[in-house]
């Protein structure tokens, strides 16, 4: 190979006007010649740089499709040829371009220079054969009819299952009617499991007709990644097969192919075969991330579910899909109850459901080792602050409980009193390698103590003890126990917390004395004190004075100051929040809308800046609170209603200025009500929902007609789940609670037609 023709015209580009992940590009030519070098260790470090810099995690640049010419020529030379096809296919298959002069250009550029790749789908090297073929899918509607023509060639000739899998893949991504047929026809033959796999993907994602006998091919298949259709495409078959026929609307048909792959799973571990365990793995996976999407997939997933739990080796799989799925399952409790007697992390997970579920045992297993269940302890703290809900008949309870369901108990009041008096080693039962679980228990004890108010004031003594060592939590805790009446040796001790330490420690026992006496002095104190410094925490300073109300009063000086801060002096995020935090506060304790609205038309700007979509949320938020009074903002606020994250907030602002009125800012009820609506869609985070909800419901009943409410209802009880954003273990019981908010709002929007 001559290096110079293959990469002749390489130095008549001006890499140095080009730009990578790192800056420019002018380090490129030299990394391109290396790839080429005899000594292995130049190559690869090139190969490397590359990675990082053109395709930097998937991204690409200005300088990516230009590169891509000549990383074609070196794979035509056999330089490096299976990893840099490789990189060609992330190129093509990128969707994260930076700065490109065109959408798209990276994307172009291969499949522009797709013809001298195409004879490697016949490379005596099976790897390379699978790689060219992903790598050609990648181009998708680029991608010419050569390449078609090319890839239904090599399905003809390949006889390698799984090159034949990828091929066949690669074929639906780009022709999906020719492999349609090619698909029917493998199905129906004699093809090798690994071809069978792709041919079910490709008739799911393909739209052929779904029936019980091609459940029952999957079923036999079980389980499907053992089969390998190749790491490239990353995709689980299972889960992708789920996914997809419930994207295409039948969700029996997912449920029944994931149900059945837990009966077989369940087989095979009575079988002793040697693929049960990874049949367990691939089933609730598939499993859990249905239910996740379909509001009525636990309930029939469950009893398919139930009998892996009574099997010690496949509890463990089982137990995290029960303790987020919201279902009522006194089927599962026997087994719980065996296990959460037991030692090590499977017991503390079983307690965990249990004490989620409710179940009255939970809190005598959870006293007799508290020191050895930090996820049951977790999960007791997070349902009495009302993070989570217990499930009720229809799934989750609605609304925030009005006590804890781990009610006080003599017991384990006596239990946390202990753990509380000692000093736990921090990595002590970690489930996160290594001293999380100790480190938080401070605040699961004393939260639990907290919701239970003076009935634990017991372990007033224990609390004194830790709130030197555990300030924050300890003194939230004290502010809820003790008797302001009879435990003046509490308040003398908060009130010397709130005179030494860290502003933060200071704050916290502050705001607790605060709470027991109504003596607001100590934490304007340290408020005040906080505000003139303008820390990286000013926007947490602002919401804690915001929680004085009225006796605020005499931070009004600071707040004022400010406000009255140039803009360019807020460009960071945490100074935009508590500018309008503190605006807020200002109009609550003044209502001196000439103050705030500066600050509040400031954050609306922020919509095109990096998580500029909440700063406007929250702007919006306080021009509501002033109602008519900010009616001079609605000329900002109306060319952000093309946005439909921000509709619905904004639309909550609008009503608020324009009370009564058939239109708000030119706009028609019913017209801000469809856009409020489509901006509900499956995918959104729990409190964007929720938004839309509140928005549907200030606009009121005249702008919904019966096809609105119709939406309104499909939101609440359509199987498609509206929330699937957020933490994973969260979006069942914020998609639960979702839906009791809809039918609460559809029934605020049709009380007048009763």
């Amino acid at each position: 190979m001559d290096l110079r023709l293959v990469l002749a015209d390489l130095d008549q580009m001006d890499w140095s006007q080009l730009h990578h992940a790192y800056g420019s590009a002018e380090d490129v030519p030299a990394l391109l010649r290396n790839l080429a070098s005899e000594v292995e260790e130049t190559a690869a470090e090139a190969e490397q740089e590359l990675w990082s810099s053109i395709v930097h995690q998937g991204t690409v640049y200005p300088a990516t499709a230009v590169a891509v010419p000549f990383l074609v020529r070196l794979v035509v030379e056999d330089v490096r040829r299976n990893a840099l096809v490789g990189m060609l296919g992330v190129i093509a298959g990128s969707v994260d371009e930076h700065d490109l002069p065109v959408p798209g250009a990276a994307r172009r550029a291969v499949a522009t220079h797709l013809g001298p790749l195409l004879p490697l789908l016949a490379d005596d090297d099976r790897e390379v054969r699978r790689t060219t073929a992903w790598a050609v899918a990648q181009c998708r509607s680029a991608a010419g009819s050569d390449a078609r023509a090319a890839l239904r060639a090599r399905w003809a000739a390949e006889s390698d299952p799984e090159v034949r899998a990828d091929v066949l893949t690669a074929c639906a991504l780009l022709d999906p009617d020719t492999a349609g047929e090619l698909c029917s026809a493998a199905l129906a033959g004699d093809e090798p499991a690994p071809v069978q796999v792709a041919a079910l993907l490709v008739a799911a994602d393909c739209g052929l007709p779904w029936s019980a006998d091609v459940t029952a091919r999957v079923t036999a298949l079980v389980p499907l990644e053992r089969h390998g259709v190749g790491a490239l495409w990353e995709r689980e078959p299972l889960q992708a097969l789920a996914t997809t026929l419930h994207t295409r609307g039948e969700t029996d048909h997912a449920i029944e192919v994931v149900g059945s792959a837990l009966k077989q799973a369940m087989a095979l571990r009575l079988q002793g075969s040697e693929h049960a365990r990874a049949a367990v793995t691939e089933a609730c996976w598939a499993a859990d991330s249905l239910a996740r999407r379909s509001r009525t997939a636990p309930a029939r997933l469950l009893p398919e579910l139930l009998p892996l739990l009574g099997d010690p080796a496949t509890a463990a799989q089982v137990i995290p899909l029960l303790r987020t799925w919201c279902q009522p399952a006194p089927e599962a409790v026997p087994a719980l109850l065996a296990l959460a007697q037991g030692q090590g992390e499977s017991a503390d997970a079983a307690l965990d459901v249990l004490v989620r579920l409710g179940v009255p045992e939970a809190t005598g297993l959870l006293a007799h080792d508290l020191a050895d269940r930090p996820r049951a302890l977790e999960a007791a703290y997070r349902l009495a602050t009302g993070e989570i809900r217990t499930p009720g008949g229809g799934g989750m309870a609605g609304a925030r409980q009005d006590r804890t369901p781990l009610a006080h108990d003599p017991g384990l009041l006596d239990a946390i009193r202990v753990r509380l008096a000692a000093e736990p080693p921090r990595e002590r039962g970690s489930y996160f390698g290594g001293g999380l679980a100790a480190a938080n228990e401070p605040v699961h004890l004393s939260g639990l103590l907290a919701a239970w108010g003076r009935s634990a004031r017991g372990a007033l003594p224990e609390l004194l003890t830790a709130l030197p060592r555990h300030p924050l939590p300890v003194s939230r805790a004290l502010a809820e126990v003790a008797d302001p009446q009879a435990d003046a040796h509490v308040i003398e001790a908060l009130r010397a917390q709130a005179g030494q330490g860290s502003p933060a420690t200071r704050q916290a026992a502050a705001g607790a004395l605060h709470s027991l006496t109504g003596d607001a002095g100590p934490l304007l104190s340290v408020l005040s004190e906080l505000l003139a410094e303008r820390g990286n925490r000013l926007d947490h300073t602002v919401t804690v004075a915001a929680s004085l109300g009225k006796a605020a009063r005499p931070l009004l000086p600071l707040l004022h100051a400010l406000l009255a801060e140039p803009p360019q002096s807020r460009e960071t995020l945490p100074m935009i929040r508590a500018a309008l935090g503190a605006a807020e506060l200002v109009w609550e304790l003044t209502g001196e809308e000439q103050a705030v609205l500066p600050v509040i038309r400031e954050g609306l700007a922020w919509a095109d800046q990096a998580w500029g979509q909440e700063t406007v949320k929250r702007a919006a938020g306080v021009a509501r609170l002033l109602g008519p009074r900010a009616e001079a903002l609605v000329p900002d606020l109306l060319p952000l209603l093309d946005d439909p994250e921000l509709t619905p907030a904004l639309v909550l602002a609008l009503t608020s200025m324009c009370p009564g009125a058939d239109e708000l800012g030119g706009l028609a009820r019913t017209t801000l009500a469809d856009r409020v609506l489509a901006a509900s869609r499956p995918g959104s985070s729990a409190r964007s929902a929720s938004t839309v909800l509140k928005a549907c419901a200030a606009l009121g009943p005249t702008a919904f007609t019966d096809g609105r409410l119709d939406r309104i209802r499909d939101l609440a009880d359509g199987d498609r789940r509206i929330v699937g954003a957020g933490l994973q273990d969260r979006i069942i019981s914020d998609d639960e609670h979702f839906r009791t908010e809809a039918h609460e709002v559809l029934r605020t929007l049709t009380a007048e037609e009763h």
